[in-house]
């Protein structure tokens, strides 16, 4: 009697958890663990290895599954045990080295949670097919995700995790959330910025001094690694704009807060790309170091030290700060360092507003600022009440759906394009709060400044002196032994204001008294204060 051969079916057991897989209905490796172990008690399988990995199925290369490969081709198992198809692959090279393996015979059945796959034709193509299904599903996905994403650069939103220092509105519209400024880290990563300017430390000393003594981390808590800070310094990000997709050569003016401007940028990435040239500092100039420039021929302004020794043993020690006239030829005289501070803390003395004024000055502000924005109120409300008219659409549209008034293609139309235009609105809004309340913060940065700066300056040391030059701007120059400021043009109306203010507040005041609130209060809506508010709006808003 002629007797049938029973091939013994030996199993490797495979479970895979995708690090990047997004999906929610993704089961968990724990959970993959309670279907193959059902699928082997109720089919009493033989398992001699299982393989347990943390990595996506998108590309091959993938350790274990190698492992699994490699147990099938040396004979020590021939069946596999997996929840679903697309756990072995979602990728065309994988998938046909395990239609290859039925097809000499290696591998005689892949058993998962909804069929058992054998060696014969329909098997194959059925199980080729949903792992190809699942490849299409991981392509057309990444094509929608990269859409969404060309789709919020186009509307100024950068469209991935914002740099150190930011944060996304967790409260937004998914796929138009605005990049916000992160309250913790931003002012540490701002005054990084101001540091590089500055001249006085390297990149890897600004680190150690951001993270050992301004204390910071990144949002997972994290020491930063030496490599992020020239990330930090190299991403145009900070001023305001982005590329998307990098490389591209598209740029997108952000609608997030810049950190500095497009020139402290470009200037930043010439102090970066500068040949380092260690060398001992015999001593520290406080206005050094490309601080300041020359008004004439626009070279740097260079700190030197001289030492004179007279005949009755007396030894002098000044200090110059001249032009370097790499050039050509220069007319203008080196200063010595007292006659620069005396000229520095002079022009402090005249923007200085007292402290008790600058709550009143400010209010005053803000109130002129709404007058002036009338039309733009009125705009904002018209968007407003747009979108919440589109809001009560969507509510409606979806009891339409609840209701089976509507099928689904119809309904994912309509929302779709509702939604694009809540985003468009929201963005609207957004341009217009940010033009008109933009320029508030500048100004309130600019009066903050001119609290006790004058007193602050004369006390400092070198470095604190140089750090309040810095806050002046980036556009300073040296004329006629003078210290120039025509091109930062917001400091001439403001020392107008604080010249018009102080003529009638005693400085000695600790405290604004009800007599003095009122003529001050005077002054603020006369005529002449009223057209220099217009020029510090201005001159603020185009920068």
């Amino acid at each position: 009697m002629k007797t049938e051969k029973i091939d013994v079916i030996t199993y490797g057991e495979y479970l895979r958890k995708s690090t990047d897989d997004k999906e929610k209905q993704t089961l968990s490796l724990g959970n993959q663990r309670d279907v193959l172990d059902r699928l082997r008690n109720a089919h009493n399988l033989t398992v001699v290895e299982t393989i347990e990995e943390k990595m996506s199925a998108k590309k091959p290369g993938r350790f274990g599954f190698g492992i699994l490969v490699n147990m099938v081709k040396d004979g020590k198992i021939n069946g596999i045990i997996t929840w679903a198809p697309h756990r072995l692959s979602r990728n065309s090279v994988d998938t046909g080295e395990l239609i290859d393996l039925f097809d000499r015979g290696l591998l005689k059945e892949i058993v998962t949670d909804g069929h058992v796959y054998r060696n014969n034709p329909m098997d194959k193509f059925m199980f080729g097919f949903n792992c190809l299904q699942a490849k299409f599903e991981n392509d057309n996905k990444a094509i929608d995700v990269k859409n969404g994403m060309l789709k919020s650069a186009s509307l100024n939103m950068y469209p991935a995790c914002p740099p150190i220092g930011y944060f996304p509105d967790k409260h937004g519209i998914r796929g138009a959330r605005k990049r916000d400024v992160d309250a913790e880290r931003f002012p540490v990563v701002e005054r990084m910025w101001k540091l590089l300017f500055a001249g006085t430390h390297t990149p890897y000393q600004i680190l150690s001094k951001a993270t050992n003594e301004w204390g910071l981390r990144s949002r997972n808590n994290k020491k930063l690694t030496k490599s992020s800070i020239y990330k930090i310094f190299h991403n145009p990000f900070y001023y305001g704009e982005f590329e998307f997709p990098k490389g591209s050569g598209n740029w997108f003016k952000g609608n997030h807060k810049p950190m500095i401007t497009k020139a402290q940028f470009d200037r930043a990435q010439e102090i970066l790309s500068a040949p380092e040239r260690p060398r001992p500092i015999t001593h520290y100039f406080a206005f050094g170091g490309c601080m300041l420039h020359c008004s004439e021929c626009g070279c740097a302004i260079t700190g030197m030290a001289k030492t004179k020794k007279q005949k009755n043993g007396n030894v002098h020690h000044y200090i110059y700060y001249g032009c370097t006239k790499r050039r050509g030829a220069c007319k203008q005289m080196p200063v010595t360092e007292n006659e620069l501070n005396d000229n520095i803390y002079q022009i402090l003395v005249n923007i200085n507003i007292p402290k008790p004024l600058h709550d009143l000055v400010l209010t005053w502000i803000s109130k002129e600022n709404e007058k002036h924005f009338i039309g733009t109120n009125a705009q904002l409300d018209a968007y407003k009440n747009k979108y919440s008219l589109l809001q009560k659409k969507i509510e409606g549209l979806i009891d339409m759906r609840a209701a089976a008034l509507i099928n689904d293609t119809e309904y994912q139309s309509r929302r779709l394009q509702m939604e694009s235009e809540k985003a468009e609105l929201l963005q609207l809004t957004q341009n217009l709060e940010t033009n008109k309340n933009g320029w508030l913060d500048k100004v309130n940065g600019a009066l903050s400044i001119t609290e006790l700066v004058a007193l602050r300056f004369q006390n400092g040391n070198s470095e604190d002196k140089r750090g309040i030059l810095a806050e002046l701007g980036w556009n300073l120059s040296i004329s006629q032994k003078q210290l120039d400021l025509t091109r930062e043009n917001w400091i001439w109306p403001v020392i107008q204001i604080a010249m018009h203010i102080k003529s009638i507040y005693p400085t000695s005041e600790p405290v604004l008294s009800p007599y003095f609130k009122a003529k001050i209060e005077n002054l603020l809506n006369s005529e002449k204060l009223c057209s220099l508010l217009d020029d510090v709006r201005n001159l603020f808003s185009e920068m």
